[in-house]
């Protein structure tokens, strides 16, 4: 008879996010992912496949929440430069945050791996969704005559994922809240 799974593998794909997020793909080890998610090297090949196949979750699952979540906190904000503001205020406010792994787990991986051509389809796919997200905000913005209709949307929304993403770079210097939040500022006269 076989054996019934004992985890819940949602959770354990959680729990894999924050691991990879801590340490990076190349310094987790097979050890560590057993530590980490309290299940046995059989079962975690047994469900996953592999180290990569696990980690490759771990980007898909941390993307589709980030999209999700930016994607809901924007449209949540009618005035687009507030929204914009806030948004990026939230992102210096976690790249701060010292109970946090550094950073964004998406932007460690571009570093880590980001020449990786398997793995850097994914991270072209995180980057198309973001700008869409940007864009289809800022095309709320021209309906509400908050963004000037003769503005360039396709690239003020790659720019604003370059800027979110910088954001998260510059974070891990540990600059101040003030020197960040000054950043933001300049970025965001794009739109004037």
């Amino acid at each position: 008879m076989p054996r019934v799974k004992q985890f819940n593998q949602e959770e354990v794909v959680e729990k894999a996010v924050h691991l990879f997020w801590e340490k990076g793909f190349h310094a987790t080890s097979m050890q560590d992912i057993v530590d980490t998610l309290g299940i046995n090297r059989a079962s975690i090949y047994d469900t996953f496949g592999s180290k990569r196949e696990l980690f490759n979750l771990t980007i898909d699952r941390y993307k589709n929440q980030n999209v999700e979540r930016v994607s809901n906190f924007l449209f949540r904000h009618s005035n687009i430069r507030e929204g914009l503001h806030l948004l990026f205020e939230s992102s210096i406010d976690e790249g701060l945050d010292k109970n946090k792994p550094n950073g964004c787990f998406i932007v460690n991986t571009t570093s880590e791996l980001g020449d990786d051509p398997e793995l850097n389809q994914k991270l072209v796919e995180n980057k198309t969704a973001f700008e869409k997200i940007y864009f289809d905000y800022l095309k709320l913005g021209v309906e509400q005559s908050q963004v000037s209709p003769y503005k360039d949307l396709k690239e003020i929304a790659s720019y604003l994922f370059t800027l979110q993403a910088g954001i998260k770079v510059i974070s891990n210097l540990h600059q101040s809240r003030e020197d960040l939040m000054k950043i933001v500022s300049t970025g965001l006269t794009v739109l004037n």
